[in-house]
């Protein structure tokens, strides 16, 4: 198959905006600067080779500037100031084909990136390093691993009792060999040799999303992988 005709194939489905929440000033107190994906479909396209391509369609949440104008704790210039300069801040990576300002902290987004790992300890974040709501990574024994961002699981109690929550798809579609996952759907994808491992996040209750592959190449050199990366029978 072609990797670079199956990495450009995004999500197609859309769905409706995301339901309001009332987001308290815990988020800030507890993590820190976050932003939390509400209604949402996002996909990993990973080949064997090491391409990658990621579509993010859906609602972005800066859950504490959220929680500031839920509580009257920001004025509405204050507020508004804010709200440009995260979406500036969006607008920013090129990655982000639509940036919309839907009030309150929240931004109807699609993202869209291509790339290929090419080396051990590199790191993809979405939608920033300081901001990740799930990373890509490799490392030295040819592996490559998709994590969603623990920090709603750990603090689910807390994000419940202020009305936050987050549903969507979660999907990586693979060709190469899966060593680890949590999946909770596995089926064929509609295109040769890959497989389509899906979530479906229904609140923070849910082990966050995790998978590991192993790929064919060593990411560093492209050539087939062997030694370090040969499967042990």
């Amino acid at each position: 198959m072609n990797a670079t005709r199956f990495i450009q194939r995004p999500l197609q489905r859309g769905f409706a905006a995301a339901r309001p929440a009332v987001v308290l000033l815990v988020c800030a107190l507890l993590l820190g600067s976050c932003f939390i994906p509400e209604r949402y479909e996002a996909e990993v396209r990973l080949t064997k080779e090491g391409s990658y391509g990621i579509t993010f369609i859906g609602v972005l949440t800066y859950a504490p500037l959220f929680g500031q104008i839920a509580r009257g704790k920001i004025t509405p210039e204050k507020a508004e100031e804010q709200i440009r300069m995260f979406k500036e801040f969006l607008q920013q990576d090129s990655y982000f084909k639509e940036v919309q300002s839907l009030g309150s902290g929240r931004f109807q987004v699609r993202y869209e990136r291509e790339g290929r790992f090419e080396g051990a300890d590199q790191m993809v974040n979405f939608p920033s390093r300081q901001y990740a709501v799930f990373r890509i990574s490799s490392n030295l024994r040819g592996e490559v691993t998709i994590a969603v961002s623990g920090r709603g699981y750990m603090y689910a109690d807390s994000f419940e009792e202020v009305g936050l929550n987050t549903e969507g798809l979660f999907r990586v579609s693979t060709d190469a060999k899966v060593i680890d996952h949590n999946a909770q759907f596995i089926r064929e994808a509609p295109y040769p040799d890959f497989t389509m491992y899906d979530w479906r996040p229904r609140g923070f209750r849910q082990v966050p999303p995790k998978i590991v592959v192993k790929l064919a190449v060593d990411p560093r050199t492209g050539a087939p992988a062997y030694g370090v990366f040969q499967d042990s029978e």
